[in-house]
């Protein structure tokens, strides 16, 4: 026993004692200015353990640039956004779709709410001009991984991320971590890590078709459930802040302008400007990647021409013992202790990883350098571009055009408002009639947990046949309406009807807009598993907080609703 305790001491007195690696003197050769920041934090505002003050001291406290607050599907904290105690804070959104999660940043915060479509999310971010990662995509928990790896547009990924490490750490190597946390935290915490390798896989695939940034995602709470009604605050943000962080490579330091900076530091992100790195491992703001050749020099986030004379140079101020390899397309393709540098002959993906010895987890994670020529490249532009809308097809045949009568009325609970009158007979797209729906959503309470303002038609349709709904809509502001379609299904507890829905968002012009019935998807617990078209009992356009904010007020028209 004697012995074992011995062993035990000496152990943890090395765990005491350890320091992280110790780079080299020198500045990085690409002469930019680094930005160090961490994405994807949890405050009070919604499951995080402390308030956006605290984190803001925590940031300032381990030496952060930025800090971007992301908490749980809304934007509450904009009040704190801009430069706080020398920290520049973003506010964003971890958005919950039926997809997986969605890092929003660089967006106002919205009238409507996200729905829970991940298409849905995408769009919206890039319409309130934002830029969107994919959250712990390889997660193992099921309605947290990413399934929406077909969807369109220029999202990014989370390479790494804390929650999917902790997660997927195993009870032995928590433990371990917990016992050690109080002697030492950030090596406590860099033992809890393992390679990405799901995530980085996943992300070598998507770079053989279009260019992807890569970012590191806190998912920082400090604060961890021990019991329904019990937490504990642990492990610390400071310590979190600095296990991983985004090194944002700008052209100029920040300013201290909050519009400025952040423009540039979400710019640099989107753009794949930045590489990831264990913090705690070793300080990493001297490492360089970059490709020259002809007075020209292409850093990560670039594309280059292949050409004769071309350098490949990955390095920097590292600790001595760094090993850098260079992968193509995913394969390594040379490994150095130190620096690579070598003639990137042929056409290909580049990135870099860094590894310290007695670390399996890499040190650094930078993003691409890709190397083709114009018309590779186009290529690649053109595969992260979002597609054109298509024309939405041809009723084939008009439910309601909303002229002069109409089965749909209004329907609200006892606090909230909706015109009784629902046809504006001028109001139409082409000056007819069109059907309106004039509300106030009032805010839940004890008497009243659910709040709505809808448009409700009872009458029963026989819709097989056809593909989806088609309609114009249009509103007096930017807001998100559900449409929902109810069918038979006796073992329901909604009246005998389930209900399937897609959410659609209006703007201040007609849209022509068409929702497929396959895309619209039920919640109800007693699901039948069917949308029955043949036994269609109600259609029905709906306002609730899932939807716009309580307390939004405004009109919204709809007309010529058919099917195709």
């Amino acid at each position: 026993m004697g012995a074992v305790l011995a062993a035990a001491g000496v152990y943890v007195l090395r765990v005491a004692l350890w320091t992280p690696f110790v780079p080299a003197a020198g500045a990085p050769s690409d002469g930019l200015t680094r930005a160090v920041g961490v994405v994807h934090v949890h405050t009070t505002l919604s499951d995080g353990g402390g308030t956006p003050e605290e984190v803001i001291a925590a940031a300032r406290a381990t030496g952060l640039s930025f800090v971007a607050l992301t908490d749980h599907n809304h934007l509450d904290g904009k009040r704190y956004e801009g430069y706080r105690e020398g920290v520049l804070v973003l506010v964003g959104i971890e958005a919950s779709t039926t997809g997986g999660h969605v890092v929003g940043l660089g967006i106002p915060d919205p009238t409507f709410r996200f729905s829970r479509d991940p298409l849905d999310t995408l769009e919206d971010v890039r319409d309130l001009g934002g830029i969107s990662f994919a959250a712990h995509p390889t997660s193992p928990v099921d309605s947290f991984r990413w399934t929406g790896w077909d969807l369109p547009g220029p999202w990014g990924l989370e390479l790494l991320n804390g929650d999917t490490q902790w997660r997927s750490a195993g009870a032995w190597r928590l433990a371990r971590t917990g016992a050690l946390y109080a002697v030492n935290p950030g090596y406590a915490l860099l033992t809890s890590l393992s390679p990405p390798l799901d995530a980085l896989a996943r992300w070598d695939d998507m770079l053989q078709e279009r260019d992807v940034a890569g970012i590191v995602g806190a998912d920082a709470h400090s604060r961890v459930v021990v019991h329904k009604d019990a937490a504990v605050r642990f492990p610390s943000y400071e310590s979190l802040f600095t296990l991983a962080r985004n090194h944002v490579l700008l052209e100029r330091p920040l300013a201290g302008r909050a519009d400025l900076d952040g423009a540039a530091v979400l710019e640099a992100l989107a753009r794949g400007r930045s590489y990831v790195a264990l913090d705690a491992l070793a300080p990493a703001g001297g490492f360089s990647f970059e490709v020259t050749g002809d007075a020209r020099r292409a850093l990560m986030g670039d594309t280059v021409a292949p050409r004769p004379g071309l350098r490949l140079r990955a390095g920097g101020a590292l600790p001595p013992s760094a090993r850098v390899a260079v992968l193509r397309n995913g394969l390594p393709l040379a490994e150095e202790t130190g620096r690579v540098d070598l003639e990137p002959s042929e056409p290909g993906v580049y990135r870099v990883e860094v590894r310290l010895p007695g670390w399996d987890v890499p040190w650094i994670l930078s993003n691409p350098i890709y190397v083709f020529d114009a018309g590779a490249a186009a290529e690649r532009a053109r595969a992260a571009a979002w597609p054109s809308p298509r024309p939405p097809p041809t009723a084939a045949r008009t439910l309601d055009s909303f002229d002069a009568t109409t089965t749909f009325h209004a329907g609200h609970d006892t606090a909230s408002s909706a015109e009784a009158d629902v046809i504006d007979p001028a109001g139409g797209i082409d000056g007819a009639g069109a059907a309106r729906l004039r509300f106030r959503l009032a805010a839940p309470g004890p008497d009243r947990p659910h709040t709505f303002c809808a448009l409700v038609s009872r009458e029963p349709r026989d819709l097989s046949g056809y593909e989806g709904l088609v309609f114009s809509i249009k509103g007096d502001g930017t807001y998100r309406i559900r449409l929902e379609v109810r069918d038979e299904n006796p073992a329901s507890i909604d009246e005998g009807t389930e209900w399937w829905f897609a959410s659609v968002k209006t703007t201040p012009e007609w849209r022509r807009v068409a929702v497929p019935f396959s895309r619209l998807r039920s919640i109800n617990p007693r699901t039948d598993g069917r949308l029955d078209l043949d036994r269609v009992r109600a259609l029905v356009f709906v306002l609730d907080r899932g939807e716009v904010k309580v307390g939004t007020e405004g009109t919204i028209w709809i007309d010529d609703l058919g099917v195709y």
